[in-house]
């Protein structure tokens, strides 16, 4: 799939040289222009940029190589954020800003802020028709998004792909349901299914629609490599034209009783048993129970 293009630079945020030691003796009021770019990149206004909560993630990008534009702590977080602070000093052109606890509530994207928000690049992705892919139709909670992200990159598939109706995976609630994943895994957003799954189809694949009934049992199926998947919404399911651009389609036997399975864990399900990893038995088990 190749390494992604480097992050557009910003010069706004990018371009300013960390602030000295002493700006932590004056920290930055919500009213300071920073902040209300800071809140405009936060609602993702700027697309080569995103803003990533919490120093626990930070950390982890910046320690991947994820591109750190600009940090923003607390001086309560001081003891919490100084390995942030010394990653983003080490990059040549990233900022650093102390910001009061209100400042820095004002415009965090979550509700209970860690005292450190990141301005982070957004790398960008080609899909090749290789390996396992997933398609995400019409997934717009941003959270269910990046578990699923996350359930791709921990299972060994080799990217997904959002149509231009699901959420924006590189929103700051995607980034952090996705664990960073989004960040430094092959995530391309706003795609249209048919001209992708034409790439599949020519190169002997598989394009595959999960269903919740009505395909075939996954204990059973054995599709064609390179695969892309079309996970749906658990609410919507699938709309005739992403089906009209499938092969094949298959269903996950579920116990009796049970209708559904939330997307995410779905695509878990989904994913193991192409690894190889899926217990067998209890596929078995849940495929008699329905028949019972």
């Amino acid at each position: 799939m190749g390494n992604p293009r480097p992050p557009a630079r910003r010069p706004s945020i990018s371009q300013r040289r960390p602030d000295p030691p002493s700006a932590a003796l004056s920290p930055l009021g919500k009213h300071n222009p920073r902040l209300a770019e800071l809140r405009r990149l936060v609602r993702r206004k700027d697309p080569a940029l995103t803003v990533v909560d919490g120093p626990k993630l930070v950390l982890e990008l910046a320690a991947a190589g994820v591109t750190l534009e600009a940090l923003y702590s607390t001086p309560e977080a001081e003891p919490t954020v100084r390995g942030c602070r010394s990653l983003c000093e080490l990059q040549e052109r990233a900022a650093w800003h102390v910001v009061t606890p209100e400042a820095l509530g004002a415009v965090a994207p979550s509700r209970h802020p860690q005292g450190v928000l990141a301005v982070v690049g957004v790398p960008t992705w080609t899909p090749e028709a290789r390996g396992v892919w997933l398609y995400l139709d019409g997934i717009q909670e941003p959270g269910n998004l990046g578990a699923l992200v996350r359930c791709a990159a921990a299972l060994g598939a080799d990217g997904v792909v959002c149509s231009a109706d699901s959420a924006d995976p590189y929103s700051p609630r995607a980034v952090r349901g996705a664990a960073g994943w989004s960040l430094r895994f092959p995530v391309c957003p706003a795609l249209e299914l048919e001209p992708l799954a034409a790439r599949f189809r020519l190169a002997g694949g598989t394009v595959a629609a999960a269903l919740g009934e009505g395909g075939q049992a996954l204990g059973g199926w054995r599709p064609r490599r390179p695969l892309l998947l079309v996970l749906g919404s658990e609410g919507h399911g699938h709309r005739p034209a992403t089906l009209a651009a499938c092969t094949e389609r298959v269903t996950i036997p579920l116990a009796r009783g049970v209708e559904s399975l939330n997307v995410a864990v779905a695509a878990g399900i989904l994913l193991a048993a192409l690894a190889g990893v899926a217990a067998d038995p209890i596929l078995e088990k849940c495929t008699r129970k329905r028949r019972a």
